[in-house]
């Protein structure tokens, strides 16, 4: 959340509230539950967690989220996988809906999950926080991860 102020000779006076919103996918929601994200994803996590910023997590990413228990390769509990989303509204889970998956055949990359992600931020002109290289090097969406 970013005040913008304006000065008066007595005090600042606040303007506007610019809020950002921002996209994690399936790495980002994995590292930040983890506790491994690097610097700058972390930052961005902070400013959510302390209600200045708002996290947009496709419903896609959970459900990977959720594979990834599924078969092992995560350590994490379900509860932790949903928790952030129950009662608060800076975790918003983005559902698939026609709007994104019509974007979908613009969207060149290998893999369908990934083109969701990048519909879903594209559709939000948000940033997506991701360390996948084919998202970050294809300029389709703004991106953060280190």
């Amino acid at each position: 959340m970013r005040l913008l102020r304006k000065r008066s000779t007595h005090c600042f006076l606040i303007s506007a509230l610019v809020i950002e919103m921002f996209v994690a996918d399936t790495h980002a929601w994995v590292y930040y539950l983890l506790d491994r994200l690097p610097q700058k994803a972390d930052e961005i996590f902070k400013s959510v967690e302390n209600f200045e910023d708002v996290m947009l997590v496709p419903a896609i990413a959970l459900s990977e989220c959720v594979h990834l228990v599924e078969t092992n390769r995560i350590k994490v509990d379900y509860r932790d996988i949903f928790s952030r989303f129950e009662g608060a509204n800076n975790f918003v889970v983005v559902p698939l809906d026609l709007e994104i998956v019509k974007m979908l055949p613009s969207i060149k990359l290998s893999e369908l999950h990934d083109r969701i992600i990048v519909a879903t931020a594209s559709s939000l002109n948000a940033v997506l926080i991701t360390k996948d290289r084919e998202i970050a090097k294809s300029g389709l969406v703004k991106t953060v991860w280190e």
